[in-house]
């Protein structure tokens, strides 16, 4: 709860619970992107880990597109942090919290800006030493899934990557799933607009 722009805990009944628990600390980054954006991100960072060393890397990229990570709890990157790895979420364009422009900013043209912004805040990490640039992984769900494809299909340093529900050939979603009038509004009927349907299907 806030009261007079102070944080004050509400309860306690997981407190038993989190003794046990070495949990990762998580705090904000900027990264600039290549185009000149800056971009809002999150690190999580292993318990007992010195801050000096580089670590193995794994972006956990978030679903949507329009969603956000912020400093409420999340478990998966507390459970790759867990192993070792230093875990990195990303809130590129089309993620929610930085105005409608910022969100509609990949409208009808996925797998851009936001693959400039996740390449932005890994380079960053690689830059201040705080990523090992010959260990990098990459995963995610949904939307997630689908900015995993593209991020592999345009940057070979990543040496591993789960793509979780996500699609490499766009046109295979249409008509079979619930998101059909998205697709119309940003990309047009398929055999209307091929060619805008090829480009956002490159991975494939």
């Amino acid at each position: 709860m806030i009261e007079n722009e102070t944080p004050r805990r509400l309860t306690h009944i997981h407190d038993e619970f989190f003794k046990s628990l070495q949990l990762a600390s998580v705090e904000a980054y900027d990264s600039k992107s290549k185009d000149g954006t800056t971009v809002g991100n999150f690190l999580f960072w292993p318990a007992g880990k010195s801050k000096d060393q580089k670590l193995p890397l794994i972006l956990w990229i978030h679903g949507g597109p329009t969603s956000q990570d912020d400093f409420s709890f999340d478990l998966i990157p507390q459970i790759f942090a867990a192993q070792g790895y230093a875990v990195a979420t990303v809130n590129y364009r089309g993620s929610n919290g930085r105005g409608m422009a910022y969100s509609k900013a990949i409208s009808g043209d996925w797998g851009n800006k936001e693959v400039v912004d996740i390449i932005g805040a890994t380079d960053h990490l690689i830059k201040i030493g705080k990523a090992d640039p010959n260990k990098l992984g990459i995963g995610g769900w949904s939307y997630g899934g689908i900015l995993t494809d593209y991020v592999t299909a345009t940057d070979p340093r990543f040496i591993a990557a789960a793509s979780g529900a996500g699609s490499a050939m766009q046109l295979s979603m249409y008509g079979t799933d619930q998101y059909t009038i998205q697709y119309e509004t940003e990309l047009g009927v398929p055999w209307k607009n091929m060619d805008k349907w090829m480009k956002v299907s490159y991975p494939f």
